[in-house]
Order: structure tokens, then sequence, then C-alpha cells
């Protein structure tokens, strides 16, 4: 597998310990007291890491890992594992360790994770500029931080192992910028922890990108059978097999997650497109936690809401080939130049990263970590791009809607309506428009040149 490359899609590579030696210890001290507070919430609250942690030990075990309450026989789990199988090898040495140390462990690993993603949108940002003190590398930072960084916070308060996924599709960016290949390898692991970074493979056949397109099925076939490999089934069965048949096969494609014992599909908590159409469009009787029945009730039929729901999903993948398409004719435009081929390369991931949350069956918060690709993208061209008031208002309302649902400034019982109405649905959709837009305009002016 190829070298990890997080490196500055500017080549910048300073010593970033060395030129401010505060940053270690800094660093150091967050490890600690985050690694002590987040062990202290899991002793005190119920979050997702007990999850991955039981995976990754039955894993290791021969062990069913997906334990559903409708399996006959089967112990079921209050909140079950439902990832693809390799999701679960990265914990089995968290199994190992004694309790005290698994939430401390896991937010050390996280932060790093963190760090590299936010080290090298830094050095994205200031690809061409003077140095770090630039006031508009500053405003890039502001704008976002503050469309993009929410729900980052969630990954760490809920325990999840979204950034796991997002350090995936970072490296699948950086290597994207740079026109290697290889992306498809770092694409086919964000695809064997979670499977919506298949969404990757309609972008390399857009830009025809076969070799990268050949890696990841590669990466992915390789890392769902190597459990079978270190650890295999009791039962002879292929972990993969299992996870198929006992998770995805009662799923309708294109459809909210509905699983008894693992999704309600009227949750106010799934954020996904069909998940907040379901809400919007189908009626439910169901008065389960994190159900909110909402003020109107379109009531539509079966039928009818397959063509809603469809349509809606058509629109989002026709979006995203748009801008692909967009962004590969300025490309041939202006030459295919290093410049411009490194900003549209994010433009690139950036509008997968929406697809992703955004087609997937469920994506809770803590799914939207991957916000972080598309905000940077859309700060960069807001603030380095041609002046565009459209993209400019995209901008504002993507600011209005990240902010405005945030429980601690709204308050939970306004901040759960609003997740009922999918404001992170439609805040996303507007993400991948401004993207689209900035795409679809990017590259030389019909007068002259531009700076990427």
């Amino acid at each position: 597998m190829a070298a990890v490359d997080f490196a500055p899609a500017s080549g910048h590579n300073g010593a970033v310990f060395r030129q401010r030696p505060w940053l270690l210890p800094l660093c150091l001290a967050i490890m600690v007291l985050g690694g002590w507070y987040f062990g202290f919430r899991a002793l005190k609250n119920d979050r997702e890491l007990p999850v991955y942690v039981a995976g990754g030990e039955r894993l290791a075990a021969g062990a069913e890992i997906y334990r559903r309450s409708e399996q006959p026989g089967v112990p079921a789990d209050q909140k079950p594992f439902t990832y693809p199988p390799f999701a679960a090898l990265p914990f089995v040495p968290f199994a190992r360790l004694p309790a005290t140390w698994q939430a401390p462990a896991w937010f050390a690993v996280n932060f790093v994770i963190l760090l590299l993603l936010l080290r090298w949108l830094h050095g994205w940002g200031r690809r061409d500029q003077p140095g770090d003190g630039s006031p508009r590398l500053l405003w890039y930072w502001i704008l976002l931080l503050l469309a993009g960084a929410h729900h980052v916070l969630s990954v760490f308060a809920n325990q999840s192992h979204d950034l796991f996924v997002a350090g995936a599709v970072g490296l699948c960016a950086a290597a994207t910028c740079r026109g290697r290949a290889t992306a498809g390898i770092w694409a086919g692991l964000g695809a064997a922890v979670k499977a919506t970074p298949f969404l990757f493979l309609g972008l390399f056949v857009l830009r025809g990108r076969w070799l990268a397109l050949l890696l990841l099925l590669l990466a992915f076939a390789g890392l769902s059978l190597l459990p079978d490999w270190l650890f295999p089934r009791a039962d002879g069965r292929y972990w993969l097999q299992a996870w198929y048949e006992l998770v995805l096969a009662g799923q309708q494609v294109g459809a909210t997650a509905a699983a008894e014992g693992a999704w309600n599909s009227h949750s106010f908590l799934n954020q996904s497109l069909p998940g907040t159409l379901t809400r919007l469009c189908t009626a439910t009787a169901s008065t389960a936690a994190f159900v909110d029945p909402l003020m109107w009730n379109a009531g539509l039929s079966p039928a009818a809401f397959r063509i809603v729901s469809w349509s809606a999903q058509l629109a989002v993948l026709a979006l995203i080939a748009w801008g692909v398409l967009a962004g590969a004719a300025a490309l041939r435009r202006g030459g295919g130049e290093g410049a411009l081929r490194r900003t549209l390369g994010l433009g690139e991931v950036a509008s997968i990263a929406c697809g992703m949350v955004l087609l997937s069956p469920q994506s809770s918060k803590a799914h939207f970590c991957v916000w972080l690709f598309p905000a940077a993208f859309l700060a960069d061209r807001a603030l380095r791009g041609r002046r565009d008031v459209l993209l400019w208002i995209l901008l504002g309302l993507v600011l209005l809607l990240a902010t405005t649902g945030a429980k601690d400034l709204v308050g939970t019982a306004i901040g759960n309506k609003l997740l009922a109405y999918g404001n992170v649905t439609w805040c996303t959709v507007l993400m991948l428009l401004g993207c689209v837009r900035a795409m679809a305009t990017a590259g030389p002016r019909p007068d002259g040149p531009r700076a990427p």
C-alpha cells in the first residue's frame, strides 16, 4: 500500500513544531486532558465506542458481531454493530486494553487524525500565498470553522469512528489534488470502514481515472477479506457475507435505514436525504426516542414517496456529475496546470463528501464531520475566486443553518425540531450547490487568466 501522505498540496512542509515550539506542549496537554475528559464521559454515558470495542473483541474471537433483536438464538445488542467487517479490525487492540484506557486511547488516535486533516487543509488553503499571516488565510479559517467544525465536535461527544472515514477522504483529497491514482487506495480504505466512499467510483469513471478505479476495488476487496484471514468466523462464512445477509439484505436501495433493533426510519438523528424526506413525507405513529411528530405530514403513498425520494437522490447525483464535468472542462481550458488542479481536486472530493452523507441510508450528525472538505473549498473560492454573488449567498445560508442549528445556541427543544425538519440535510444540499457553482465558474476568464 502507498505511504500515507498528508503533506500540504502546496508542497510546503515546514517544521511546524520547530517554528512554533509552543504547539507541541499544547497538543500534548490537549491529548492528556481530552483523554481524561472523554474517559470520564464514557463512565457516565452510553456512547458509540463500546459498540466498536465489542465488535473488535468478537471479531478476534470469531464470534458474531452483527447482533440485532430479530435474530433468533443470538443475544441482541442495544446498539448493534452495523459497519463492514474491516471497521471492527482497528478496535481489536482497543479490546485488549484495560477498560479505563480505551476512551483515552480512542481520543488520542482521533485527535491525531484531526490534527493531520487540519494541517493538510491549512497547506491547501495557503497554496501560493506569501505566508501564514495572510489576512485572507485568517478569513479562510474563520469561514471554514464556522461552516464545517460543528459536527467534528459530535465525533468526540459521541465517541464515533467517523474521523477514520474523514481521514481516508482526506488522504484521497491529497492524492487527487496531485493527480495521483493512489486516490483509489484511500477511497477503498474509506469504503472498507463505511460503505459510502464507494461514491468515489462515480468520480473516477467521470474523470476517466481507470487505475484509481481499479485500485479502489482492489483495496476494498483486500481490506474486507483481511478479517477472514486474521480472524476466521466460527461458522466458516465470510465476514463480508454475514454483513450483507444480516445488515444490508433487508434494506431497500435508495431508502432510509429501517431495521428492528438497529435503526428507526423516522428518527430525527438521521440527517440523510432519504431520512429527512421520510420524516417530511410519510406518516408515523411511533413514539420511540428521537421521533418528533412534525407540524405537517404529507402522508404520501409508498409509490408516490418512492418517486419523490428517488428523484431527489438522482438530482444529487446529477449535481455531483455536473460539478465534476464542469471542473474537468475548466481544467482543460486552463491547460491542466498544477495550481488549478489542486484547487479543483478538493472541489471534486468535497462534492463526493456531500453525496456520501446525503445518499447514505443513515447519516447521524457525527457523520457530517466531512463538512470540513466542502467548507474549506467554499471558503477558499469565496475569498480567492472570481466575485460571485450567488456563491456568497449560498455560503451565507450555509453559515446560517450550520450555526443556528447548534443546541447550545437555540436550546434542545428547538434544536431537535430543526433536526426533524432536516436542517443538517438542507445545509449539506446548499454546500453541494456551492461546490458545483464554484467548479462551474472556475478556470480562466474569457477576458484573461485568473489566479486559481
